[in-house]
């Protein structure tokens, strides 16, 4: 059509070009969560306190708590060994199973995280503990592979847990889940 948009037109126009806007940067996130996913990108290990990581990943999250109404405790226990790992990959796993949490507590709700150690062999744990729906028995074997989600279309690509369990693999420790439906979700990692 020639001529001056009708205000008719400029409104679908505008509408158009709001969705074409939304949909190119859903398939950034995409494409981008897929080329972390594919990258094994190179280690650097360092002395990490496992407290003052976990405290960084709170405040970096507490904004997204509050808006979700999520209230947060804190348990971190003094006189933890420093940990030799990689920071920002740690950090990345566990801002991602509080981002997890969040999710899994749309109406709010609670979220505990804690440290601690075992004395006898020094293992660090740290727990991400949420009163969110639960994982369902059917779907608790699998939330670790990739490309699995329980989320709605367009809410998540199913790689973040499994990018998780690479990086704790790669930092020779280990990562479980107890869950119950409408109860809540523990992930632990030591």
């Amino acid at each position: 059509k020639r001529g001056p948009l009708t205000e008719d037109y400029q409104d679908k126009f505008a509408s158009y070009l709001n969705l074409m806007e939304n949909e190119t940067d859903r398939c950034s996130k995409i494409v981008s969560n897929l080329l972390a996913f594919s990258r094994k990108s190179e280690l650097e290990f360092s002395e990490v306190s496992i407290n003052e990581l976990v405290e960084k990943c709170l405040m970096l999250s507490g904004h997204k708590l509050r808006l979700s109404n999520i209230a947060l405790e804190r348990k971190l226990h003094d006189g933890l060994p420093m940990v030799r790992g990689d920071y920002n990959q740690l950090q990345q796993s566990i801002i991602n199973l509080i981002f997890n949490s969040i999710d899994a507590m749309p109406q709010g709700g609670k979220l505990l995280v804690t440290t601690s150690t075992n004395p006898k062999d020094r293992v660090v744990t740290i727990e991400v503990k949420d009163t969110g729906c639960g994982i369902s028995k059917a779907d608790l074997p699998h939330i670790f592979e990739p490309f699995f989600t329980t989320k709605s279309e367009g809410q998540g690509l199913g790689l973040g847990l499994s990018m998780v369990e690479g990086i704790i693999e790669r930092h020779k420790g280990s990562i479980n889940v107890v869950s119950k439906i409408g109860k809540g979700t523990t992930f632990t990692l030591k």
